[in-house]
């Protein structure tokens, strides 16, 4: 548990970055970040039901952090599909 806390500590890290390096306004900071926390809990729920196994690592913190549920339906393919 400790290890998801701390890779979502980085994706929220690099999520603020972006917002002061690209000069983002709050709204679409806060919509980023609700996003990121919708997909890890998606993400971790489809751990958890054991039909595939998609690690949790700063890559797929990433995607899912910027495409929310999409970005996880696509790391959800890709694993069934064999590719990732």
């Amino acid at each position: 548990m400790l290890e998801y806390l701390k890779i979502a500590g980085i994706a929220l890290l690099v999520i603020l970055a972006a917002k002061f390096i690209l000069h983002l306004d709050l709204k679409k900071v806060i919509g980023l970040i609700v996003n990121a926390v919708i997909g890890m809990i998606a993400l971790w729920l489809i751990n958890l039901t054991g039909l595939v196994s998609i690690p949790i690592n700063i890559i797929t913190c990433l995607v899912v952090g910027i495409f929310g549920v999409p970005g996880t339906i696509v790391l959800v393919v890709l694993s069934l599909l064999g590719i990732f």
